[in-house]
């Protein structure tokens, strides 16, 4: 009778369900006991039924480096290794084949920059925030932000490609096929490297929402219980896109997609009501707080509650209790306790021999995880968005603005940062903008998205630029621009080798993100030593020798305000002594450790 071994693995889910069977013929002298299990040392067959999208020949490797990967081949001490590596693997969660990354790996010899793409500037006004689009792989972009914006994003939206296995997704520059047996293990590479440094962006009352379909949601779903923690899940929301037909699957017609939703801390995380949800509650009573509807204080339920099941004295000296359905065997209980019915008393109704609580009408209701109303938009609805923007289709599956302007609705902050990573048209800058039209809110956009078939600069800042200049419609309608102000940057590298050339090299080059991490655009002064940006809040001065730093306090003390100044260093000083009468309004950070800190942690994992 064969043997069996378990595991906890599951296609695209879990680590990979497997069954060794250890045949009875293999059993004789050499055979031990681990853990009251009899494991024989000459296997005469191993045979292994593996569920995951490993090679379907997949021979496990010995933890003993010494080349001999069959289990037949190996030693009692080899194969004792072997069974205590097995127990010490993770037993619930989801395990892949990791893949190596060309992108991820460029960044061992080379270290990511931003240039300002001069002519793609757009500055309207002074008083509104400064949003941003990076051309350039994600990846990079993000171990960029995690120098510039690390704990000050509010919003992450993305809509990363689904693996469908129809030229919809590339690793390496190669498209990942359906037959490919490292499909799930190649996505799942690529988007947990990503989620992993957007992690560090957000603030601790952030949220992130992911838009995906069935073909990797279960895989999305552990992934972000790892990354995020199952604590910080928020929702599975279920977006309807489609209005009819769905007839591209083989059982149920499929017309919905999903959009996960998890926060940086629970703790902190809140929602704002939906405004436009429709509420079916008859508000049509009032009293000076307003128009209100009346709840009943008993509620029945499977979930009794003794303590809850109490006498309330109503002001006519009347005995009040939950209404059972049979009072031989209660079921209703009231939904305050003793001290808060004690202490809100006056708050209560008595009407027609029961108990009220009153419930005012509130500016909208708690959001649903249903969004299938129309007002969220449907796949053809962000396919028409583009069609009145350039008068052709010209993506093929953008999601509505309508749809992304909803959820960045619901955080509280209407100063937000708004992060999508992977902004193909750039439609979460179109919702943002549009959002900031409806409520007067200032919130910006930081996008990032690559220029494959030139989606960056044929689709993604024209888009931008129409909805904050203007355009006309394919109808010769012409429309209003929203207004605002975009700054258009391109990755770019520097050597990674820490020599003293790459490090100047990296100061010089390293202007820009300075500029964006203090949030300081506008041009002041420049010399071959110094260079001088200001913000609506504050300055940001960079000295590139430090025998300019008396030359700069000179500016600062004439120009006033608060500071951020950098100060090329070959070592780690601080200069905070050349600035200590300034402290006050200064502070100091040598460059370019203060970056290289950063991406030592990020690269040299």
């Amino acid at each position: 009778m064969a043997h069996k071994i378990h595991c906890d693995i599951e296609r695209g889910i879990c680590p990979a369900i497997m069954s060794q069977w250890f045949h009875p013929k293999g059993w004789g002298r050499s055979e031990m006991s681990v853990g009251g299990l009899r494991v024989p040392f000459s296997v005469y067959s191993v045979r292994l039924k593996i569920h995951c999208d490993m090679d379907k020949k997949l021979q496990l490797q010995s933890p003993v480096k010494t080349g001999i990967k069959r289990y037949s081949d190996w030693d009692k001490n080899q194969l004792i290794i072997e069974i205590e590596r097995l127990r010490r693997r993770k037993k619930y969660g989801i395990v892949w084949e990791d893949k190596e990354e060309s992108v991820v790996m460029q960044c061992k010899s080379e270290l990511p920059v931003l240039k300002t793409i001069k002519n793609r500037e757009i500055e309207n006004d002074d008083a509104l925030p400064m949003n941003i689009l990076i051309e350039g792989d994600n990846y990079h972009a993000l171990s960029v932000l995690n120098y510039t914006h690390k704990g000050k994003i509010d919003v992450i939206y993305i809509d990363p490609p689904y693996n469908t296995g129809n030229k919809d997704f590339k690793y390496n520059d190669s498209y990942v096929d359906a037959e490919d047996d490292y499909r799930h293990s190649k996505w799942l590479s690529y988007i947990s490297k990503r989620l992993f440094l957007s992690r560090e962006l957000l603030k601790k009352d952030g949220v992130i929402f992911i838009s995906i379909d069935d073909n990797e949601q279960g895989s999305l779903r552990m992934l972000c219980n790892e990354i995020f923690g199952e604590r910080n899940f928020v929702a599975n929301l279920i977006w309807k896109s489609k209005s009819g037909g769905a007839n591209d699957s083989r059982f149920f017609a499929v017309d919905h997609e999903y959009i996960l939703a998890y926060a940086k801390n629970a703790d902190f995380f809140k929602l704002n009501l939906d405004a436009e949800a429709e509420v079916t509650t008859s508000y049509n009573l009032h009293d000076d707080k307003g128009w209100y509807s009346l709840d009943r204080l008993d509620k029945q339920s499977i979930r009794y509650s003794p303590s809850l099941d109490y006498k309330i004295i109503g002001p006519d000296g009347k005995a009040y209790y939950p209404k059972h359905k049979d009072p031989k065997y209660p079921n209703a209980s009231w939904r305050w306790g003793k001290e808060t019915v004690k202490t809100r008393y006056a708050e209560l109704v008595f009407k027609n021999g029961c108990v009220y609580t009153k419930n005012y009408q509130k500016d909208g209701a708690i959001p649903r995880s249903l969004l299938v109303d129309e007002r969220f938009g449907r796949t053809r609805t962000g396919k028409t968005e583009l069609y009145e923007l350039f008068g052709r289709e010209m993506f093929s599956n953008p999601k509505p603005s309508k749809l992304i302007r909803h959820l960045v609705s619901l955080v509280p902050n209407k100063d937000a940062i708004v992060l999508d990573f992977m902004a193909g048209s750039g439609t979460t800058g179109h919702a943002v903008l549009a959002l900031n039209e409806i409520d007067n809110g200032k919130r910006r956009f930081i996008l990032c998205t690559n220029n494959e078939n030139d989606i960056c600069s044929e689709v993604c800042y024209p888009r931008l630029e129409k909805i904050i200049e203007g355009y006309s419609t394919p109808e010769k309608e012409k429309i209003t621009g929203l207004g605002g102000n975009l700054k258009y940057f391109k990755t770019a590298f520097v050597g990674a080798e820490p020599n003293d050339k790459n490090k100047e090299m990296l100061t010089r080059e390293a202007t820009d993100m300075l500029c964006m991490r203090e949030d300081t655009f506008k041009h002041v002064k420049e010399t071959k030593l110094i260079k001088i940006f200001k913000g609506n809040k504050r300055h940001t001065g960079i000295i590139f020798d430090e025998d300019a730093i008396d030359a700069l306090k000179k500016d600062i003390a004439k120009i006033g305000g608060k500071w951020s100044v950098y100060i090329f260093s070959l070592s780690d000083d601080t200069f905070d002594e050349e600035f200590d009468d300034m402290k006050k309004n200064v502070t100091v950070a040598p460059i370019p450790e203060a970056i290289l800190r950063v991406y030592r942690r990020i690269f040299q994992k």
